[in-house]
């Protein structure tokens, strides 16, 4: 398994990795040139992309983690653990005051092993994507 940091990821090796974890393929979105991150990391095993994270930052004070993706099959082997570790670490020797993340009740117990404690968010939804 390789991981790779700041790579160019194509935008359909991204929305088929969306879509194997049920979310909406956003191929259009992720072909947008506009479309920037802080930093991305991805796990690949051989050619295939299994594992994907992502953080917008304003570079000093704040950073929010997105889109932590493992494929399906990958799942339960640590890969998105890695990949959290990977960019809790790349964030804070990067000096970023507050890392932020929104998740699904469901996966509390995941994030609150990295440190993360729940708070009160708001989250609006402005269309939907194919």
């Amino acid at each position: 398994m390789i991981f790779k940091t700041n790579e160019k990821v194509p935008a359909d090796l991204l929305s088929s990795l969306r879509e194997s974890v049920g979310w909406n393929r956003m191929e259009k979105e992720l072909s947008n040139p506009n479309l920037t991150s802080y930093c991305h990391i991805v796990a690949y095993e051989e050619n295939e992309l299994i594992g994907f994270i992502d953080c917008v930052s304003n570079g000093v004070t704040d950073a929010y983690i997105q889109d932590l993706m493992v494929r399906p099959e990958y799942q339960g082997k640590g890969i998105g653990t890695k990949l959290m570790n990977m960019m809790i670490d790349h964030l804070k020797g990067n000096h970023i005051y507050m890392i932020s993340v929104l998740f699904d009740e469901s996966l509390k117990s995941f994030y609150e092993k990295f440190g993360f404690y729940t708070m009160l968010s708001g989250q609006m939804e402005t269309y939907r994507s194919e």
